[in-house]
């Protein structure tokens, strides 16, 4: 049977790593000011009002994390959407679309490894539905980080300028799964090694609460696991971890571990038996799996709605 959970996670870092390409081979653009956009909710709003300029450089302020957004968005349709998905399914539907209807939340994120140098990352205002994309380059961002009094924080609150651009078109595939794939925004911040790009740290967070999340299989059958923690409460985050732990662990017969939210620490532990790495979702999603894959998927998901 087809798993919706591998397919998704392909197709995400598919897009992903080409978005992580595109910004290695982006050139400087002539310097033509910086829009000072306000936070995260005011660049949403302007989007609505079809104001944003691709290819202009953007300061806005919230919450940077290297647990980026599994889906993004503006979180009104984000919400919209998501609710009318749930509500199409149907009761026979298989435990393994579960996945898709939390990541369609908008909630749940996952931390990977840098891909062609460059991190992966969100901009987010209080919950994980309220994201922008971020792609920042690896060196600027360990050395800024290392600057920081605490490196073992998960969250800052900055004010992050960098140039906004468009998503290359192998999102595409992982939008259409969630039907977002008319209405998506097709950019992201790219924040690179010039003398515009910025990080400034603007003091602690106090709050950004999202999912973490285990995927696993039992008896053949794939599952789902979520716990939605405050990320600024190292402590939370932890109680959440040990949660799934517990649940998983609560489970009659072998479960095996398939993937997590955190494919880089893997604070859930490792599977014997299934390598959950980031490197090998990477690789999967290299293997170009959304060619036949995501077909299938879309094809389940409509059997059941």
């Amino acid at each position: 049977m087809v798993d919706p959970i591998s397919a998704t996670l392909g197709a995400l870092t598919l897009g992903v790593n080409a978005a992580s390409a595109y910004h290695q081979r982006k050139s400087i653009v002539p310097d033509g000011g910086v829009d000072e956009i306000g936070g995260v909710k005011e660049f949403w709003s302007a989007h609505r009002r079809d104001t944003l300029d691709t290819g202009s450089y953007v300061t806005v302020e919230g919450t940077l994390s290297l647990y980026a957004p599994m889906i993004f968005g503006d979180p009104r349709l984000i919400k919209q959407r998501h609710f009318e998905f749930r509500d199409a399914l149907s009761t026979d539907a298989p435990t393994s679309i579960d996945a898709l209807v939390s990541i369609s939340s908008g909630q749940p994120v996952v931390r990977l490894e840098p891909m062609e140098g460059v991190y992966y990352a969100g901009l987010y205002e209080g919950i994980g539905r309220n994201s922008i994309p971020v792609f920042v380059d690896e060196g600027r961002f360990d050395s800024w980080r290392a600057e920081r009094t605490n490196a073992r924080n998960q969250v800052w609150d900055v004010a992050l300028t960098g140039q906004l651009d468009d998503l290359p078109t192998e999102w595409d595939d992982f939008f259409s799964i969630f039907g977002l794939d008319q209405e998506a925004p097709e950019y992201a911040i790219y924040v690179q090694d010039d003398a515009t790009s910025n990080i400034e740290h603007r003091g602690e967070t106090s709050f950004f609460e999202a999912d973490v999340w285990a995927a696993y299989e039992h008896g053949g059958d794939r599952g789902w696991m979520t716990r939605c923690p405050d990320f600024a409460d190292r402590t939370e985050v932890r109680q959440a971890v040990d949660a799934i732990i517990d649940n998983l662990e609560a489970v009659e017969g072998t479960v095996e571990l398939i993937s997590q939210y955190d494919l880089v620490d893997r604070p859930l532990g490792t599977s014997p038996g299934i390598d959950q790495t980031s490197t090998h979702v990477q690789e999967m999603s290299n293997r170009r799996v959304r060619e036949d894959y995501i077909d299938e998927v879309s094809a389940l998901i409509d059997s059941y709605t």
